[in-house]
């Protein structure tokens, strides 16, 4: 006699339905494609400087000279005023060299711009990355164990709360900038691109750990975390493989937006000057260096602002698109 076969449908996980859903949504492919091609970019930044500009974005050039159209051309060039007094940096070429045009230093804008995306996406990426495992330690300690932890570390979190983001971020920038950081046997230099990932990292923990702490309470009164705990399952164990599991989600939806932040705050403390240190460069610090070229060269300062409303906006789409392919309560998206 043949045994009747199985015909019970395939059940995908979570996380490959997800994926289905999330391949089904035009506006979030758009968007990582937009920030695919922005790290690549970035990342060819060396390529570009060595091989395509010829040029070194981080050593002043203001008496150099190019050859545009056949032509030698001063990179510093007289002003358009009536009277010709003083030099502004060359405009804009459309060429390989100095593509964007020069800042007041003759420095190639946009090989700074592609090293400065370097920085300004690692800086971004790291700060959330790090935001995430912080607020996700707070979020499940307070919420799962409760008690005189949960109020100790919720009243940590309000304090934290209650001081504007960005001031708490320049105050704590300003404190570590003058003589760096010092973590028991380790010393940070100013100038290391840790001090602001910390920075910005410990500033949104509050915004991150609420819903994730908010999440754990949720699940700590599940029938299944009932059942662990009544068969004597250590706590550890619980947290690891029942708790951590379902607050993944949470954490991955915040990814996005976190790095949207973080990079917004490291632009506004690079343009402080209380962020990314010279000689290296930021989307932040060349705004900075366009602030006194708006009227005569705006696209020093234009270019990099373009580069991070362009970044800001794609993850803030990915990240609709990561919570509603991930938002289980929304079946209707899922096959």
């Amino acid at each position: 006699m043949t045994q009747p076969s199985d015909t019970r449908p395939f059940s995908a996980g979570p996380w490959t339905s997800a994926l289905r859903s999330l391949l089904r949504n035009h506006s979030a492919l758009a968007s990582v494609a937009v920030l695919a091609f922005i790290i690549l970019a970035s990342l060819c930044a060396p390529f570009y400087a060595h091989h395509i500009a010829h040029t070194n974005p981080f050593l002043s050039d203001v008496a150099g000279t190019i050859m545009l159209n056949g032509q030698e051309t001063d990179i510093m060039q007289p002003n358009d005023n009536p009277l010709h007094l003083g030099l502004s940096p060359i405009g804009p070429t459309w060429q390989a060299t100095y593509f964007l045009g020069a800042d007041s230093q003759g420095r190639d804008i946009m090989a700074r711009l592609l090293y400065g995306g370097r920085n300004s996406l690692l800086i971004s990426f790291s700060a959330a990355v790090l935001c995430l495992i912080m607020s996700g330690i707070v979020g499940i300690t307070a919420g799962f164990f409760g008690g005189i932890t949960d109020i100790i570390l919720c009243r940590l979190m309000d304090i934290m709360w209650a001081v504007p983001v960005y001031l708490f971020a320049i105050s704590l920038s300003i404190v570590t900038i003058t003589s760096g950081l010092q973590i028991g046997p380790f010393v940070i230099e100013a100038d290391n691109l840790l001090i602001p990932i910390v920075i910005i990292a410990l500033v949104y923990v509050p915004y991150a750990a609420r819903p994730v702490r908010g999440r754990v309470i949720a699940l700590r009164q599940a029938e299944f975390v009932t059942a662990a705990k009544c068969l004597g399952v250590p706590r550890w164990r619980i947290i690891l493989h029942d708790i951590l599991p379902n607050v993944s989600t949470t954490l991955v939806v915040m990814g996005p937006l976190l790095m949207a932040m973080a990079l917004l705050a490291e632009s506004a403390l690079s343009f402080l000057s209380i962020g990314v240190q010279a000689p290296a460069a930021s989307w932040g610090t060349i705004i900075l260096d366009g602030e006194g070229l708006i009227y005569t060269r705006p696209m020093v300062a234009i270019a990099p602002g373009m580069a991070i409303v362009a970044v800001v906006l794609a993850l803030n789409i990915l990240g609709d698109g990561l919570r509603d392919a991930l938002d289980v309560r929304d079946t209707s998206r899922r096959e």
